[in-house]
């Protein structure tokens, strides 16, 4: 079953109110797509890809509300096996059309994204 909600982990915050769309970030601009991950993969993606970071904000993304294709890329060497969102040809990107929520986490220097209570409780 495809999930009602992806995120999109971000390592500053965005801006209050959120715009109609956000500018995209700039690993995002050099691949030519959106980067998301399900609920259950943003622990991964956080460790992975944000481990040096102590702060980080989830947006909770309404997949209804997106435009543009959803592909699920699977990388066994990097450790997605399980397919991991990525948004192709949006015309409106993210911003208050399709974010729900903005979650605000932390993890204590030396402790893992894995164990952030935070992340464990998001919700497909």
């Amino acid at each position: 079953m495809d999930p009602s909600y992806i995120y999109k982990i971000l390592d500053h915050p965005p801006p209050t109110p959120l715009p109609p769309t956000l500018p995209p970030t700039a690993l995002d601009t050099k691949d030519g797509f959106i980067h998301l991950s399900t609920a259950s993969q943003t622990t991964f993606t956080a460790k992975t890809f944000f481990g040096q970071n102590t702060r980080l904000w989830i947006l909770k993304l309404a997949v209804e509300a997106l435009d543009g294709r959803i592909e699920w890329l699977t990388d066994p060497g990097t450790g997605i096996v399980d397919g991991c969102p990525h948004l192709h040809d949006s015309r409106n990107g993210l911003g208050s059309g399709n974010v729900r929520e903005v979650v605000e986490v932390w993890r204590r220097e030396g402790e893992d994204w894995l164990g952030v209570e935070g992340l464990r409780g998001l919700e497909d």
